[in-house]
């Protein structure tokens, strides 16, 4: 169609037909396009002949003009206390709020993994989306710091700090568009935004223009109750048209009306459904502070250092308070009660749930406008309280109908005026007043979280004083009304609403039917005798943990029965993780929901966090991998975390309070991506010591990044093992660069790997470096698969690499693993001849090579000389016999340094136990450690036992196991583990014992101090709450 043609004003289309649309020049069109189409109305508008042109420098006043009025609007951080609101330096005074990103797969399991991100990387774009953000919804619970974010977003753009790729960045809070919303007006954007920002020039000329990157932010979608529908609604792409608020954010959010702007919207979790997951590009959470967030927020906002010390450490002592201090606006209100407390009373009056914190509060705040924070009398608090009883149960009622309406979360005087609500007591710390541009002031709680504990405290009053239950639920004829089945009715009403929007309420409702809460607001309270008895509240929430709820849910039970006082949830679960009692080794995802929460809420001191005993699904796994950070190893051999779970417990490993030193991390089917990883991680953790990534599938990938990581500066990392990893020669240059370069490294294992002769040959010239710190060397298996079957060379390249690297005077290996490389004999006596002129190597292991007779002899001359050092030395399956028996026995008299000795899987027999001990002198012989598993003895040897080896004073560990034993033995061993003081340890599984036999012997752990008697796998019991 030719430009400029006149466009008819109908045109139809038959059902199936196709209409190619014109293309409209802006200066021919008298208005917008409106096109009708099955349940939408599109209104379509490109641009205006009206809208101004904005040069550079007109841009560049607007832009300079609104920041400058940003800057004075949100330079201050204002806290609210019994005085009302404070107001500070939001550059001085803000302390750090950490957001999470939540995936898709994370928005599908309910669960959330935490992958730390950065405030401003949130409008990046994504790895697989080329250009910025869209829409980004950020969720978090009441007070988590939401609008601080907000505020500190604002600031640092208007500061030049922060996002200047934005042109425009436009605020708004829901808290003010609630009523806009609720009376169904018709605005149009730029009257929007005139109306909330003060962007009073040229705003159709700024939301029109395409070059323009603009940011809208609404903040508190969960505020107020919005009817979006995606559906149904009018697509507008005019920005002059006016339409309802809600089509408009629609709009926004969809794209249609400013393509190019980016969306943050900041929700409760309960109403982020309101906006569905196609719309969203990015969602994040809000995760509050961490530990030195907690500890720092105390020292900034108390003046007083000596008094700010004493908070910090009176809310660490307190493991629950410091655990809930992760939420800013608990912090908030838990200052101002320490602060009075500390000031009065002293710690022993110090709250120790939330319920208390908030209850304490209260008082404090009435005592405060009464002027009368310093009088003595026990019984002023509760007249105080008594005064103002009126006014604190119609807030509570207002409270409570806001919060079960799911209405918009503000009120105005009428409310007070119709509820007899003072208004000078709830201005005066626990509303604030919100700017209208309609005249009439309208107000909201500072925090909702004050909302929920006026509404739990309503309903607590209601029972309480009057019998009554808020929640109108008709009950039994005769069935007397009590607080427990009160509480059973709020959480049945909580499941069943699925919204999850109050996170406090329920723990509020509990918490309220304490005696000590009851003796903080006894003012308020009818009399003073116990209408119910908190112990029934505990078994309701009890029966509720035995039944299918999600693990979010878990862990608000847990939560309400801390508030009751009650641990012994707690406990048991903390008990069963002691024990790895739990069901078939299986933990469903509450139990790892319980098992995180009970171990963030502890006292106790963990060492490791071992899961290796378990079977867990990959939420279970994604929620303790987020508590690793209190302890100082963790044990996730064979869990299959992947690279998605590497990932989760990296960001863990990222933060400044993070105690980890040990990773056990093999068999988790890693990649090479893991490995890049850990190249951020130990650029900024100082305290990794150890890391396991043995049997995963790095491949020599992985081993160029860890080159990269152990080059830093800040890398600790002393031991690392890289066995069955896929590695091939390539990986050699990396290597050896890495062991180089790297001033901690003490010990590499390359066991199970294919680096091969070439690969050997570089790694021994690096080891003859004297710079080379290196003291423990793995390479069990790495010739197995080139060189053949055992024994079936004669000639063994890598031996002799082997050999001419411990003869060198610059070696300084500690000790040296071998196993399994199909050694043949010759190469075997070759290395072991070389130790004669090594003084360094304390540990050796040659199992499961072929040493025989003429390499044990060559062996036991080594080790019978006067400068031997080995302390270690392990022979599993070479081919020895009984015969070699005395040869070995020569060790023990001339050798005063060999305390471990495994030679287990060797065809010995009771003749050879017989040669080995018959005439050991118990001075002589230091071993500590003695392997004879699966050697072939019988009940003959038995009596060795007693008579040879209970003299051994060094004896700790002995090993038994898979060989031929009966009941006939059981008395000589249970004289032998009597005799020997020294043994700590005995493994006996595997033979042929009775069941009776082996109880017997397991019984005389009673009897001896530290003494572990392994007789067969450990059985699982399940857990009980």
């Amino acid at each position: 169609m030719a430009t400029g043609k006149k466009i008819e004003t109908h045109q139809n289309v038959s059902d199936g037909g196709k209409l190619f649309a014109p293309n409209i020049q802006s200066d021919h069109i008298s208005g917008p396009v409106t096109v009708s189409m099955d349940n939408k109305t599109i209104v379509n508008y490109y641009g205006g002949a009206n809208a101004k042109k904005l040069t550079k420098a007109d841009l560049d006043d607007l832009r300079t003009t609104l920041k400058r009025k940003y800057k004075d609007e949100w330079q201050h951080l204002i806290e609210y206390n019994e005085q009302g609101g404070t107001r500070d330096l939001l550059c001085q005074r803000f302390v750090n709020i950490h957001l999470v990103e939540v995936s898709k797969e994370d928005e599908k399991s309910n669960e959330d993994s935490q992958r730390f991100i950065e405030l401003y990387r949130i409008f990046e774009p994504l790895p697989d989306q080329p250009l910025a953000s869209n829409t980004i919804v950020t969720r978090g619970i009441a007070g988590i710091g939401k609008s601080v974010l907000v505020q500190k977003l604002m600031y640092d753009w208007a500061t030049g700090d922060a996002l200047q790729d934005y042109d425009f960045i436009f605020m708004f809070s829901f808290y003010q568009l609630s009523l806009l919303a609720e009376e169904g007006m018709k605005i149009t954007l730029p009257e929007l935004v005139k109306q909330y920002c003060g962007q009073e020039e040229s705003c159709d000329s700024i939301l029109t223009n395409e070059s323009i990157r603009s940011m809208f932010i609404f903040d508190g979608l969960s505020d107020g109750e919005l009817n979006l529908d995606f559906n149904k609604y009018i697509v507008c792409r005019d920005v002059n048209t006016p339409v309802t608020f809600t089509t408009l954010l629609t709009n926004l959010i969809k794209g249609e009306l400013v393509p190019s702007a980016t969306i943050w919207i900041t929700t409760r979790p309960g109403a982020r459904n309101k906006i569905p997951r196609l719309h969203i590009t990015r969602t994040t959470e809000i995760i509050g502070f961490q530990d030195q967030e907690k500890e720092k927020y105390f020292r900034m906002r108390c003046k007083e250092g000596d008094l700010a010390e004493k908070m910090v450490q009176v809310v660490k002592k307190q493991r629950s308070l410091f655990v809930m201090c992760t939420v800013p606006a608990f912090c908030s209100t838990l200052f101002s009660v320490l602060k009075a407390v500390l000031n009065s009373a002293g710690v022993d009056d110090v709250p120790q749930t939330l319920t208390e914190v908030y209850s304490k509060f209260l008082v404090h705040l009435i005592l405060y406008q009464q002027e009368k924070m310093k009088v003595a009398a026990d019984d002023v608090p509760a007249q105080t309280l008594q005064k103002k009883q009126e006014s604190i149960i119609a807030l509570g009622k207002l409270a409570f109908e806001k919060s079960s309406k799911d209405v918009n979360q503000t009120f105005n005087e009428e409310d007070f005026t119709r509820n007899n609500i003072d208004l000078a007591f709830i201005c005066g710390g626990l509303c604030k007043e919100i700017k209208m541009d309609e005249g009439k002031p309208t107000y909201a709680f500072v925090h909702l979280a004050f909302q929920e504990y006026f509404a739990a405290l309503y309903v607590f009053l209601a029972f309480y004083n009057h019998k009554k239950n808020p929640f109108g639920k008709s009950h039994k004829l005769l069935e007397k009304l009590s607080y427990s089945q009160i509480c059973k009715d709020a959480i049945k009403n909580e499941t069943k609403d699925k919204k999850g929007c109050q996170e406090f309420f329920l723990r509020f409702l509990c918490g309220l039917g304490t005696k000590k809460n009851h003796e903080i607001l006894k003012g308020l309270l009818a009399d003073d005798k116990p209408k119910d008895d908190p112990k029934k509240i505990v078994v309701v929430l009890k029966k509720i943990l035995q039944t299918n709820i999600p693990p979010k849910q878990t862990i608000n039970i847990f939560h309400c029965l801390n508030e009751l006082d009650d641990t012994s949830a707690l406990e048991d679960t903390k008990a069963a993780f002691k024990s790895g009692t739990f069901t078939s080794g299986t933990l469903s995802p509450a139990q790892c929901s319980a098992l995180a929460f009970a171990l963030e809420m502890s006292e106790d001191t963990y060492q490791e966090l071992d899961l290796s005993l378990y079977r867990l699904p990959s939420i279970g796994i994604q929620r303790l991998l987020l508590i690793a950070n209190y302890f100082t190893g963790i044990n996730l051999s064979g869990a299959n975390i992947r690279d998605t779970g590497l990932k989760i417990l990296s960001e863990v490993m990222k933060r400044p309070d993070c105690k980890l030193q040990n990773l056990k991390l093999d068999g988790n089917n890693l990649t090479y991506k893991s490995c890049e990883q850990m190249v951020d991680v130990l650029s900024v953790n100082h305290f990794i010591i150890f890391l396991d990534l043995s049997d995963n599938n790095i491949q020599d990938k992985g081993v160029s990044f860890l080159h990269k990581a152990l080059s830093k500066d800040a890398c600790a990392l002393q031991i690392l093992r890289i066995g069955g990893n896929k590695l091939t020669s390539s990986c050699s240059n990396d290597l050896t660069s890495m062991i180089t370069e790297n001033k901690t490294l003490v010990e590499l294992d390359l066991s199970n790997n294919r680096i091969g002769e070439e690969g050997l040959n570089q790694l021994c010239e690096t080891l003859k470096n004297e710079d080379c710190k290196l003291q423990k060397l793995g390479l069990n298996s790495i010739f197995a698969f080139e060189f053949g079957i055992m024994g079936t060379y004669e000639d063994d390249p890598g031996a002799e690499n082997l050999r001419d690297l411990l003869q060198d005077k610059n070696c300084t290996l500690q000790s040296l693993g071998l196993a399994k490389n199909s050694f043949t004999v010759q190469s075997c006596t070759e290395l072991i001849s070389s130790l004669k002129e090594n003084q360094s190597l304390k540990e050796l292991d040659l199992s499961f090579n072929n040493l025989e007779i003429n390499g044990i002899n060559s062996l036991c001359e080594v080790l019978s000389g006067t400068s031997c050092q080995i302390h270690s030395l392990k022979v599993m399956n070479t081919k020895l016999t009984n015969v070699c028996c005395e040869t070995l026995y020569s060790v023990f008299k001339a050798n005063q340094t060999l305390t471990e000795l495994d030679l287990s899987m060797n065809e010995l027999g009771d003749d050879g136990l017989n040669k080995l001990f018959t005439n050991c002198s118990a001075s002589n012989c230091k071993l500590q450690k003695l392997g004879l598993s699966k050697i072939g003895l019988t009940d003959a040897s038995s009596h060795h036992f007693k008579s040879t080896l209970a003299t051994l004073q060094a004896l700790v560990h002995l090993d038994l196991s898979h060989n031929k034993f009966t009941d006939k033995s059981i008395k000589c061993f249970q004289d032998f583990i009597l005799d020997c003081k020294s043994l700590k340890t005995i493994r006996l599984e595997k033979n042929r014992l009775s069941k009776d036999g082996y109880k017997k012997l397991e019984a005389l752990e009673k009897k001896a101090n530290d003494l572990h008697v392994i007789v067969s796998k450990m059985e699982k019991k399940s857990i009980m709450w």
